[in-house]
């Protein structure tokens, strides 16, 4: 990865086209599943998420009435243009989830006990698949992980480098945990990300704040949907 081309109005001074350009630039959408992402199975609340259950309603209105719209006009777009979509669910694709780590495993077993549903980490179940809103279209990569961080428990980072890709756009949930520690780990592998703020959702605002916060602070830039998509309309190339 080059040297940067720097823009001294660029988040962190560096231009804009390097942040985000048609022909280097991955969507990558985190673990936008029905066990966290679907009001149905209601996962927030249960012990296993650390969250009250009063933040519920925060909690699915946002992903409802912003996210979702959010993810929806940046994916159109990227599928109209040819340019690369990932997805990712947080799940193995063996049953028992043997090698996902035992946190992770007994946390999904709190959120059974506390609700009284099935939350098997297994990729085969109805839980662990994509909202029907965001569904992967034939092409789209859906990458299964066990762990918070989709670069840890995959191959996306070879997958990016062969499509010779630098830089992402991430989204999905929740934003102070798998959004983060994949934003992270992106930062420290070279690639340069762009948080989508309003494609983001954390267990309650002053999650969310936070992680927006310290993110874009030191990680990455974070930038609307709007200004993703307009920012990408004005590139000359793209994929054929």
């Amino acid at each position: 990865m080059n040297d940067f081309k720097l823009d001294r109005n660029g988040w962190f001074g560096i231009a804009d086209e390097e942040w985000i350009n048609p022909v280097s630039t991955c969507l990558l959408i985190i673990d936008m599943q029905n066990y966290d992402a679907s009001r149905e199975w209601a996962i927030i609340g249960t012990s296993g998420t650390g969250t009250p259950v009063e933040s519920s309603d925060y909690y699915y209105s946002r992903i409802d009435e912003v996210v979702v719209p959010a993810i929806q006009k940046v994916l159109i777009f990227f599928r109209e243009h040819g340019l690369t979509v990932i997805h990712t669910v947080f799940a193995s694709r063996f049953e028992s989830a043997p090698d996902m780590p035992r946190l992770w495993k007994y946390r999904f077993r709190q959120h059974a006990e506390d609700s009284g549903r099935r939350f098997d980490p297994y990729y085969g179940n109805e839980e662990m698949q994509v909202i029907a809103s965001l569904a992967p279209v034939p092409g789209e990569l859906v990458l299964t992980k066990v762990t918070g961080s989709a670069f840890l428990s995959t191959s996306l980072d070879t997958i990016l480098r062969r499509k010779k890709i630098t830089s992402l756009v991430v989204c999905g949930a929740w934003g102070n945990s798998c959004v983060e520690d994949t934003v992270r780990t992106g930062c420290d592998l070279g690639y340069l990300v762009t948080y989508m703020m309003d494609g983001t959702v954390s267990p309650d605002e002053e999650y969310h704040a936070a992680s927006v916060r310290v993110l874009g602070g030191m990680y990455c830039q974070v930038r609307s949907s709007r200004w993703i998509i307009e920012l990408l309309k004005k590139g000359r190339s793209f994929h054929d």
